[in-house]
């Protein structure tokens, strides 16, 4: 028995009742990470470190057997992968996202058809603009100082040149260059994402902000001119996964991501981002507050829900002595939060079609939290079957301070209706 074989033994419950469906999947370890879009066209237009791979949602779809004609759906849509990835294979696709930030990456890395001598034309005009002072105010994202955040030039530099590029009058082509502006600024700030918090550090020698968004731009429009265009449509909303409005049986397939009960508030790991697309402090914390509720900024509503797994990590949990007081609170809201969202789902998705969920599982003081299986038995009473769980990664938990318990899993909850 292999280190693998071992672990993921080790990481099912004794007399786990989903044991007979759930199988180690290595062939799918590199995929539930953002690692393989990091070096693919479009797809590492803006580095999301919590999206998952291409080939997650193309094998998916083979595996499956999704016939072609399947409208597929990720309300959790992030970036756009599962998106992209469908359209590529000819797939119609929609997605939907509480973060306008990425919703407006996946829509702009699905356009096409672009008029090449204009973007040339518009990229070559934005680089010549000579600087002067920005005229507009970056929004205070609340949690972070911005004189620490940039230096003065580089704050100024990336307002001036968002001026110029909202100035463009083509909306595609004024997409494509904001999106260009927006993956360089982590780049061109003093901050640095760490674990699920932003830092301040120290850079030296940054490289000035025209010289970042220059080389973006072109190493982005390179990408165009490989496009290979697709009929299949795909597109993103503003919305949130806990309440889909699509017509009833409308969907044949759903691939996604919910964010990971790993307690990270996503308005600040990309507060940056978000504070430049949008335009006050109101919207950043409005956003905080509703969304998914897998951190402890999130509003909180109880509901019961009938779940003996959920039921036992909560008791487990409160009996620990040494718990924080804010984890059975954010527990229960997380489940209820995807138990409002499958069921939602459920009327949405055609008979006999799939939903896959891309999930981690987590570690705190003296317990394991299996999101896999908690997520199949509450399906289960909304009417699904569960029908796989592919665990694709396993590790002891490697958080300081918390004794391993089990080893967690990476998991595809693939469900049936």
């Amino acid at each position: 028995m292999d280190k693998c074989e071992h672990l993921f033994r080790l990481s099912v419950p004794e007399g786990c009742e989903y044991g007979g469906i759930m199988s180690l999947r290595p062939d799918y370890e590199g995929l539930v990470t953002f690692a393989q879009n990091k070096v693919m066209p479009i797809y590492n237009w803006f580095y999301y470190k919590e999206g998952f791979g291409r080939d997650l949602v193309w094998n998916l779809i083979k595996e499956l057997s999704i016939p072609l004609g399947t409208k597929i759906l990720d309300p959790f849509c992030g970036t756009g992968t599962t998106l992209l990835a469908a359209k590529q294979l000819g797939y119609d696709s929609v997605g939907t996202d509480i973060l306008p930030l990425g919703v407006f990456v996946a829509n702009t890395k699905l356009q096409d058809d672009y008029d090449m001598d204009l973007l040339g034309e518009e990229m070559r005009k934005l680089s010549s603009h000579k600087f002067g002072p920005a005229t507009i105010k970056w929004a205070d994202p609340g949690f972070l100082d911005m004189r620490k955040a940039f230096s003065s030039y580089a704050r100024n530099d990336i307002l001036f040149f968002k001026e110029r590029i909202m100035e463009v009058e083509d909306p595609k082509i004024r997409n494509f260059l904001m999106l260009g502006l927006l993956s360089i600024v982590s780049e061109a700030s003093n901050t640095k994402k760490d674990g699920g918090v932003i830092k301040i550090v120290q850079k030296r020698h940054l490289a000035p902000v025209r010289f970042l968004l220059r080389n973006r731009l072109k190493r982005m429009s390179k990408d165009i001119k490989r496009m290979t265009p697709s009929k299949a449509h795909a597109e993103a909303y503003v919305g949130d996964a806990r309440n889909i409005s699509l017509d009833k049986e409308s969907i044949g397939a759903c691939i996604t991501s919910p964010p990971y009960l790993n307690y990270v508030d996503y308005t600040k790991i990309y507060g940056l981002e978000l504070s430049l697309l949008l335009s006050s402090t109101e919207e950043m914390k409005h956003l905080r507050n509703t969304s998914l509720r897998s951190h402890v900024g999130a509003e909180y509503r109880k509901k019961e829900l009938k779940s003996e797994k959920l039921k036992e990590t909560l008791e487990s949990i409160r009996e620990t002595a040494a718990v924080n007081t804010k984890y059975p609170q954010v527990l229960e809201g997380y489940f209820e939060d995807m138990y409002l969202n499958m069921q939602s789902l459920y009327p949405v998705l055609k008979e006999g079609g799939t939903a896959s969920y891309v999930v981690g599982n987590t570690c705190l003081p003296g317990i394991t939290i299996d999101t896999d299986l908690i997520l199949a038995e509450l399906a289960e009473k909304i009417g699904y079957s569960a029908r796989q769980i592919m665990v694709a990664k396993v590790r002891w938990c490697d958080v300081a301070g918390i004794r391993k318990e089990r080893p967690v899993r990476e998991s595809i909850v693939v469900l049936e209706k």
